[in-house]
């Protein structure tokens, strides 16, 4: 353990050193791509293919704080290969913790926070052209319902019920941000709970949403969800077309095995995963949603 810790740190202080050297990246164009990673570079593969078959010359930050050694250094590769820029950092960034992080980081009028399982499948410049309309963030609500025929048969108590429940919060798989109009008034930790608001609920990166909506209610776009046939994978929709998917697990499933919060199963999960991985790169994905769904989707990943 000490020699994975002696080397994250390594990478960390190299990576300060080599910032302090070379300056603050200019960044080219009006969007930046934030992704935090957490021991699923395969997928982080996926997330940032897509981007770059949308937006060529983007800058990209991916932040890690604990990935495991391996999976950092897989990742490290990954995008090297997508000409990204890996932010190593240690521990004490905990998710809320690198939000904020690349959120100070960022340069461009507008940006777009991902999970590292969060795959475009198409342009988001109907998002961001909203920015101009005044909206200040748009992304899905944090609600997760269990309504695809493969999982319910699979957990039938769970059909038709809801495994995240905070609709009223931007879920951060999905964030685009009017970095432009919010910069001068959220403060460098815009995602960190107040605790004048009370006791923080689930994600403490909801801090961001409430700020926001203090400050402009009526500036929140909220995406509508559906459930796929890939596990407990999401497509999120806006003007009725699947603009993303969001697999959900990818990072947790990693070293787990049997339940996970004693009901999900954790390889069951990881089978799912590597199903739609393996469909992304054949070509075939079908999230198996309404045929008119299934035809945006399938054309989206073509």
């Amino acid at each position: 353990m000490a020699k994975i810790s002696f080397a994250r740190l390594r990478e960390a202080v190299y990576f300060r050193l080599w910032r302090g050297l070379a300056g603050r990246k200019a960044s080219s164009g009006s969007v930046t791509f934030c992704i935090a990673h957490f021991n699923a570079p395969d997928f982080l593969g996926v997330t940032l293919h897509a981007i770059r078959r949308h937006y060529h010359d983007a800058r990209i930050i991916v932040a890690d704080a604990s990935s495991a050694w391996p999976e950092f250094c897989a990742a490290k590769s990954i995008c090297s290969r997508y000409g990204t820029e890996l932010h190593p950092l240690l521990d004490c960034h905990r998710h809320t913790g690198l939000l904020n992080y690349m959120f100070r980081k960022i340069t461009t009028p507008l940006a777009v926070f991902l999970d590292q399982d969060c795959v475009l499948l198409e342009s988001l410049d109907p998002l961001l052209q909203k920015m101009a309309e005044g909206i200040l963030l748009a992304g899905p609500r944090d609600e997760m319902w269990i309504t695809h025929p493969n999982a319910c048969a699979l957990y039938p108590k769970l059909r038709n019920g809801r495994l995240r429940i905070n609709p009223q919060f931007v879920h951060a798989s999905l964030m685009v941000v009017n970095i432009g109009q919010v910069r001068r008034w959220i403060g460098r930790q815009p995602f960190r709970w107040e605790p004048a608001w009370g006791p923080h609920p689930l994600e403490r990166y909801y801090g961001f949403t409430e700020r926001v909506r203090r400050k402009a209610p009526h500036a929140i776009l909220d995406l509508d969800s559906q459930h796929t046939g890939y596990g407990m994978g999401t497509v999120y929709l806006h003007g009725g077309r699947p603009l993303a998917y969001h697999n959900w697990f990818s990072g947790q499933v990693y070293g787990q095995h049997g339940k996970m919060e004693g009901i999900l199963d954790a390889d069951w999960l990881r089978a799912e995963m590597k199903r739609f991985l393996d469909d992304y790169w054949n070509e075939r994905v079908d999230f198996k949603l309404a045929s008119t769904m299934r035809e945006i989707g399938g054309r989206a990943n073509h």
